[in-house]
């Protein structure tokens, strides 16, 4: 992954960014995030602020801020908020070192770094919409560049469900091998008038039996093509 010009806006829509829940060891997706703008505190011999790699600055013990911007978003019945979100704004509320935090950034070619972070702080701000969020991260040490993992399967937890009509359940599937580089990934239904797909998430989504019959929901990683299949049999 190649560093942008410092103090920069990159549109990081298509990207993938998690941060490490240091509670349960697992990568948890932030959401919502629409710029990344990163800053190095001196120019270069060259005079060039910019860098082409994300290690450099830790080679030249110069300081780096990493900001985080986008739209808050999360449940707007039950007011929870993006598991992602949630993450940064609890250790921007930690002190010090507790306040560490590793982050990975995965772009729409897959190349993916990881590197550890003091969050800084988190606030609200000004901008399109009173639901503009941002972060400021502060790179601790050195950047890891991630090798490039194709995704070799996508694995249903269950093959096929029953459902009553009106019923919901959430399907849960997984990508192998788990440290895949592009999770990304497609849901279609072969049979949309017998079953609905809703709350597309991590690895997960809800299915709506809507009448009786039979339908297939296939999951296809952006990555291969790899694809998994739900059968859906719904009943009155």
């Amino acid at each position: 992954m190649k560093g942008r010009k410092s103090g920069c806006p990159a549109n990081i829509r298509d990207w993938q960014v998690s941060a490490l829940d240091g509670e349960t060891g697992s990568w948890v997706r932030i959401k919502g995030l629409k710029t990344l703008t990163r800053t190095v505190d001196s120019e270069t011999a060259d005079g060039s602020a910019g860098t082409d790699l994300w290690e450099e600055p830790y080679v030249t013990k110069r300081s780096v801020t990493v900001k985080l911007s986008g739209k808050a978003v999360g449940c707007a019945a039950s007011g929870d908020v993006d598991p992602g979100q949630q993450l940064l704004d609890d250790y921007a509320r930690m002190a010090g070192c507790m306040a560490d935090l590793t982050v990975r950034f995965v772009d729409p070619y897959c190349h993916a770094m990881e590197a550890d972070f003091i969050v800084a702080s988190a606030e609200k701000e000004a901008g399109e919409s009173e639901n503009a969020v941002a972060w400021e991260l502060r790179q601790v040490g050195e950047a890891e560049t991630l090798p490039y993992v194709p995704v070799n399967a996508v694995e249903m937890e269950e093959s096929e469900i029953t459902l009553r009509v009106g019923e919901s359940r959430e399907a849960r599937f997984s990508f192998a091998p788990e440290n895949a580089s592009n999770r990304r990934f497609r849901v279609t239904v072969n049979g949309a008038r017998v079953a609905a797909v809703s709350e597309i998430g991590e690895e997960r989504f809800t299915v709506t039996a809507l009448a009786a019959g039979t339908a297939t929901i296939d999951v296809v990683s952006m990555n291969g093509h790899k694809t998994a299949r739900l059968t859906v049999n719904a009943e009155e």
